[in-house]
């Protein structure tokens, strides 16, 4: 009986300690999530081909970003398919990043030390560490609750941290109406003091007045053509 009663309690103790390592390494986020197999996972991996990057890339407009309980800063952009995820300190110094292909909107969010990103017509959360090894794959509902934590958090333009402010935003004039992305992304601490911690303004405007003048070029083709046409119609 004593053996029994020992072979149980370890058994309870292990089951604990096992539910406790895999509970460390589970996802924490705000959507609500359903399990995703093992072969979807793999395909979707082999997909994004993400890796880890050391070097600082080209800094682009912000199209997401997030403050962890660490005052790091995680900052996605994007360059035609490739994505990146770029991770500063407060002060707005490079750490690392990540590369990953993708062609559709993306989000991010950190999750102690890790980061969540998240694929918006995948509805996928794909926890990742420091070194860019994947640790958790996650599918994620379609419900309103989902809806409302894409648009309120995951895309918010402002986001605090320990008393300080930090705001995405564009510093174009006119232009800011036209851009999708943003610029700047500045800190605003308790007194009111700001500090510009990314700052691509200079490189963006100009492909933010290319984009309006091929939308105006194409507005005119096609009245162009319209118009043709109707006279076309009309000679007949």
């Amino acid at each position: 009986m004593k053996l029994k009663k020992i072979a149980l309690i370890l058994f309870v103790v292990s089951l604990t300690v096992c539910n406790g390592f895999i509970n460390a390494f589970a996802m924490n986020t705000g959507f609500s999530t359903n399990k995703m197999s093992a072969e979807e996972q793999q395909v979707f991996l082999s997909n994004i081909k993400l890796s880890r990057m050391s070097d600082e890339p080209q800094k682009n407009a912000i199209v997401c970003f997030d403050v962890s309980n660490n005052g790091l800063i995680a900052i996605g952009s994007a360059s035609l398919d490739n994505k990146y995820i770029s991770v500063y300190d407060s002060s707005g110094e490079y750490l690392y990043g990540y590369v990953f292909n993708c062609n559709q909107s993306f989000g991010v969010q950190w999750d102690g030390t890790n980061i969540i990103i998240y694929f918006v017509r995948s509805d996928v959360a794909a926890l990742f560490d420091s070194n860019g090894t994947n640790i958790e794959l996650r599918i994620i509902e379609d419900t309103t609750e989902n809806n409302s934590y894409w648009n309120h958090y995951v895309f918010s333009k402002e986001k605090t941290f320990d008393g300080n402010r930090y705001t995405i935003k564009n510093n174009m004039s006119l232009l800011n109406v036209f851009a999708s992305s943003y610029s700047q992304l500045i800190k605003t601490d308790s007194n009111g003091n700001e500090t510009i911690i990314y700052d691509v303004t200079k490189t963006q405007m100009p492909k933010t007045v290319l984009a309006i003048i091929a939308v105006l070029l194409f507005i005119v083709l096609v009245i162009n053509v319209i118009i043709r046409q109707g006279f076309k119609a009309k000679g007949q």
